[in-house]
């Protein structure tokens, strides 16, 4: 296809809806597949998050295999998360969560939790963010995703959601028939509409997890899978993930999963994941902002345009290394069914000289029917074809299914919840301070036992009792645990020690009460 020139264009041609302006176009650059020596990897949960920060990464999740079969050799083999769940979720400093929340610094680095499922040879790997207890496999057999969904829906992450998943290295497995689960569910509509709720990312990158040092290129680029899936009708981001299995978090290679958010915080950067405001990319610090309108990459069009008319696409490219790299964008395009995108097949394609600093017009795509989905793929043209970098965006839907969202867990089984609190009363802190209970189940709820944690393990011990529905205020009266008035992160334990809920909370000012996501 002859390529053309790009124009600029300052002006929106259609609004279109989106959850994000363009004043909040900030990119943040991240691993969401990385293990510790927890499971079968190396180093400890400190070690890697501090190393990833050092890298240059804004966020980096771990995410340890859930399952002794993945549990290494030698020493490594008495460390495992499945053997010992206190290494996940101990209130030690030491545990993977506690690790997660010390080096979590909001503006800085974003620090994320998280579990490997399933074995290669059983429906293969997929990555579950943000929960608080392990999986345990006796209760969730590896195989079994069906399962996976309905434990994900009795064990919320910390914005009381069930979790967020992510697709990790589709296709290694070369089972169709069983990949993630398609054989436990029984229909390929069903597996689509019931992993698609919570199944937001998909590895384009992955790799190369078991080299010992840096600077190498991705072992895996799975952009045929990336289209096999939307063409299924699954609504993904393509994702990055590093698989580090020795101490190279950040370092292995440049490959990197983007976010566009609005801060860089734990809840902003899991909440544009969620909203599939992604990219993935084999530069270490490109940034792209792919709109149609104002609807951002990953957003869902409800008010469509008319047949034919070209969609309002734009694109800005920075690369803050690279201001002159010379680009070839090409836009494409499809609809779920038949056959999957052709990579060598786009819409349109454009040549682009250095940084963009009005968005791109990209014309020449027109709006065919409800459900098509466009996307972007940028490749830096002006480097050895071994070692150009490439980047490919979400796509933006038109119309169609839309995806339904985690769904918030049911009163009936949430139980005890942190509601509120109060870090910064009148008066003296040691005896005002304040934090609310609210009892979501359809019992009472006796309160003896319960107890509420912060990172250094100082606790907050509760008498009494809350009835279904309940919400009471609860006064620190001398109790060890203190809530900082710059920030923490708190575990709600019920008197078995489980985990109930974790909760997160930023700077607060005087006399300010805190609200808690449910």
């Amino acid at each position: 296809m002859q390529s053309r020139r790009l124009k600029f264009s300052a002006a929106v041609i259609l609004v279109l809806s989106s959850a994000v302006a363009a004043a909040q176009d900030n990119v943040y650059f991240g691993n969401l597949h990385a293990h510790s020596v927890y499971s079968d990897g190396s180093g400890t949960p400190d070690e890697a998050f501090r190393a990833a920060r050092e890298a240059g990464l804004d966020f980096m999740a771990l995410t340890e295999h859930s399952h002794k079969a993945a549990e290494g050799a030698g020493d490594t083999r008495r460390i495992h998360i499945a053997r010992d769940n206190s290494l996940y979720n101990g209130s030690q400093a030491s545990s993977l969560i506690s690790a997660a929340g010390r080096h979590t610094r909001p503006g800085e680095f974003v620090a994320i939790y998280g579990q490997e499922f399933s074995t290669i040879d059983h429906g293969n790997h997929i990555n579950v963010f943000d929960v608080p207890e392990v999986i345990d496999v006796t209760e969730v057999p590896n195989q079994h995703f069906d399962r996976l969904i309905e434990w994900t829906r009795t064990h919320p992450d910390s914005s009381g959601r069930s979790a967020l998943l992510q697709f990790n290295h589709p296709a290694l497995a070369n089972q169709p028939d069983e990949e993630y689960g398609r054989d436990d569910f029984p229909s390929q509509a069903a597996w689509i509409a019931a992993m698609d709720a919570q199944v937001e990312l998909i590895e384009v990158f992955n790799g190369p997890a078991m080299e010992r040092d840096g600077n190498h290129r991705s072992a895996a680029v799975q952009e045929a899978d990336y289209y096999h899936y939307l063409n299924l009708g699954f609504h993904l981001a393509p994702s990055v993930g590093q698989d580090n299995h020795y101490r190279t978090w950040g370092t292995v290679t440049d490959a990197r999963v983007a976010v566009i958010a609005p801060e860089l915080t734990k809840t902003a950067v899991l909440g544009a994941l969620r909203a599939r405001h992604a990219y993935a990319t084999s530069d270490r610090n490109l940034r792209l902002v792919f709109r149609a309108g104002t609807a951002l990459q990953g957003d869902v069009v409800t008010a469509l345009p008319a047949l034919q008319s070209d969609l309002p696409l734009t694109l800005t490219i920075r690369d803050d290394d690279e201001p002159e790299a010379r680009y070839r964008i090409e836009v494409f395009s499809d609809v779920p069914g038949g056959r999957p995108i052709d990579k060598d097949s786009p819409v349109n394609s454009f040549d682009r000289e250095g940084d963009s600093t009005a968005p791109i017009t990209l014309d020449g795509v027109p709006f065919r029917q409800s459900g098509q989905y466009v996307l972007v793929r940028v490749t830096q043209i002006d480097e050895d074809p071994e070692e150009q970098d490439v980047a490919w965006t979400a796509p933006i839907w038109f119309g169609g299914s839309a995806p339904t969202t985690a769904p918030a867990v049911a009163a009936s089984t949430s139980g005890l919840r942190i509601t509120k609190l109060l870090p910064d009363p009148a008066g003296i802190d040691l005896q005002n301070e304040r934090l609310w209970l609210r009892n979501q189940s359809n019992a009472s709820i006796n309160l003896s036992g319960w107890t509420v944690v912060d990172l250094s393990g100082n606790e907050w011990r509760f008498t009494g009792s809350l009835a279904a529905g309940q919400e009471r205020a609860f006064t620190r009266g001398g109790q060890p645990l203190s809530l900082n008035n710059d920030g923490d992160r708190l575990t709600l334990r019920r008197p078995d020690g489980s985990i109930a809920q974790t909760a997160e909370y930023g700077p607060a000012a005087a006399g300010q009460e805190i609200a808690i996501p449910q």
